[in-house]
Formats: C-alpha cells, structure tokens, sequence
C-alpha cells in the first residue's frame, strides 16, 4: 500500500509539472514563445473546405535595435587590438604559460590575457625595452605537489605600461 501511495503521488507530480511547462513555454528559449499556429482552408472538393496549418511565423533573429550587446565575458573584445603572432616570440616560454596580447588604442598599453584558478596564479612584468623589441617576463604559480585547490578557472587580463607605443617592436615572452 505505502509503495502504491508513492508512486501515484509522483506520477501526479510528473503530470503536474508537465502541464506547467506546456502552458509557461518552458521548452523554448527564453524571450521566445511560440507562435499560435495559423489555420487556412484549401478546397479539397467543390464547396467543402478542409482546415490546414499555415506557415508558422519564425520569430526575430539577434536582439532588437534599440538594445545594445555588452562586451564579453571570455576572450578577446570586440576593438580590442590583438598583437599579431608575428610580432610575438614565445619561444622562451615553457608550455602551458599566456601568450595571447592585445594593445590599447594608443599602442602604449599591452595586455596579457590568461587563465588562473585554484591554486594557480599568473604575473607579467616589463623587462627590457628597445627600439626592436619589448621583453615581458612571465610567471606562472602553482601549488605544491598534493596540495589541495578549489575547482575553478577565471579570466583575468594583466596590463603591462610601456614607455613608447609598441608600433612594429617585437614582442619577447620570456619565463620570469
């Protein structure tokens, strides 16, 4: 009897949520509803009409123009002036390490775009700089062997002030 009373009461419940998701829309993403379907007659013989679903309207695509797209939350912005890998030489860093730059507007800002979380933390700094190139020293932190670390990975940017706009300077990633 108890195993009965349960499984009546979670079929009533199954039932009951699935109602609620046809009549709220659960199913479709949100923003969008679906269109009610349009019905048409079609002359299947002289003087009866048959009803038959007409074209489902599809709905806009993108946002409406009066609302703006804010800035990403991963990679690169959109204005951003990413730092070509032609310009980059990463050959003195060891695997695993940031090698991805962009440059401010002006030329005299660069910034290192990398991954940190848990107990791994990365740093840059400007090194040497010359008419040819700029040197930017890398670090990369991580815990000790069997330390344990939170599960997360984030995003961060580290900025990296130069004394001249960068121009056509090679850039040098070195460990450090």
């Amino acid at each position: 009897m108890p195993t009965t009373v349960k499984l009546l009461g979670a079929g009533l419940l199954l039932l009951t949520a699935t109602a609620c998701a046809a009549n709220s829309g659960a199913g479709a993403p949100a923003g969008i509803s679906s269109p009610p379907a349009t019905l048409s007659t079609s002359a299947s013989a002289p003087g009866t009409a048959t009803p038959t679903p007409g074209p489902p309207s599809s709905p806009p695509v993108g946002p409406p123009p009066s609302q703006t797209v804010g800035r990403p939350t991963q990679g690169i912005a959109p204005g951003d002036d990413v730092v070509a890998e032609t310009q980059v030489d990463a050959r003195g860093l060891p695997e695993g390490y940031p090698r991805s730059l962009t440059r401010s507007l002006d030329g005299r800002t660069l910034i290192l775009q990398a991954e940190e979380g848990g107990c791994r933390r990365v740093s840059a700094r400007v090194g040497e700089q010359t008419a040819q190139q700029v040197v930017v020293l890398v670090a990369v932190m991580s815990a000790p062997k069997g330390q344990m670390c939170p599960d997360y990975i984030k995003e961060i940017k580290v900025p990296l002030a130069l004394a001249a706009p960068l121009g056509t300077r090679t850039v040098v990633l070195r460990q450090g």
